[in-house]
């Protein structure tokens, strides 16, 4: 009646093999550069190797992560993903990141849904992609999409009035059949947590959502730094858990590469949290 598995979010895997220089006449433009001068220098695709290394390790039932999977939301990226995950020996849980959602063209053509499809399968409502829910015994994992494509510069996110409407039956639910209720979302669901531009545009309408119908844990990512928090819930606070990005190699405390290790039940949820030390990752000090 438990479920064991290893989250992390902003893995960002590059591939720009075959990319013609006029995809980057968007909002790809500024990605470019954020890659060319930083971003490309502070993640390595070997961090993820090392994650999945640990849950195939340390026997999880599952990797969840929490969004941008890829860096500009390219068919490249999406087919690398697609491989690593594939091949990792582990089920996979993924939900979308407004970086996998970089521009208008990757929502039109659903390229997140397309290509990452599989490691969502689950029920939803007809004709839907979101929420999406996942029943293991005891436990039930509800995914979510933030992911909107936004101006240059904007990292926003917003679930929506259709998707918040689907998501508090969904949550009863699940708590009339006595599961523990893991919420995945990849921005923030804390108010002041996020940066500038990065925040939920609707949070006080998913807060609302959660004050009504209760969660025990929400996961998310987006803001490439550690966070532990609780929302209201009607019958006590649920647990907001945000990691940083899995394959970042700084060595900033809060902001390091890093994953945690769940067990959870009914009525109980444990966790470690790893962060990377340079050469492989080790549990944090509590």
């Amino acid at each position: 009646m438990s479920l064991r598995f290893i989250h992390c979010s902003d893995i960002h895997l590059l591939d720009l093999t075959g990319v013609r220089p006029w995809r980057f006449l968007n909002k790809r433009l500024t990605g470019g550069v954020n890659l060319a001068l930083k971003r490309r220098r502070m993640h390595s695709d070997t961090l993820f190797d090392q994650i999945v290394e640990q849950a195939r390790a340390r026997e999880a039932d599952r990797l969840v992560i929490t969004g941008d999977l890829t860096n500009l939301a390219l068919e490249s990226e999406f087919e690398l993903v697609k491989r690593r995950l594939e091949g990792a020996g582990v089920d996979v849980t993924v939900i979308p990141g407004n970086h996998d959602a970089y521009t208008k063209g990757s929502v039109r053509t659903r390229r997140f849904e397309t290509y990452l499809g599989g490691f969502m399968d689950g029920e939803r409502a007809a004709g839907t992609d979101y929420p999406f829910v996942q029943r293991f015994p005891g436990v039930a994992l509800i995914g979510l999409s933030t992911a909107v494509a936004t101006l240059p510069l904007y990292a926003t996110g917003t679930l929506g009035d259709a998707q918040l409407a689907r998501l508090g039956p969904i949550l009863d639910t699940l708590k009339r059949e006595g599961r523990a209720r893991i919420v995945l979302i990849h921005h923030p669901v804390m108010p002041g947590v996020s940066k500038a531009r990065h925040d939920l545009l609707d949070i006080d309408a998913f807060m609302a959502v959660i004050k009504r119908h209760g969660a025990e844990l929400i996961l998310h990512g987006h803001e490439h730094k550690h966070i532990e928090g609780e929302l209201e819930g009607p019958d006590g606070p649920a647990r907001v858990h945000g990691v940083g990005s899995g394959t970042c190699l700084s060595n900033k405390p809060g902001r390091e590469g890093a994953f945690t290790l769940f067990e959870v039940e009914p009525g109980a949820i444990e966790q470690q949290h790893f962060r990377w030390r340079g050469s492989s990752f080790e549990p944090a000090e509590s």
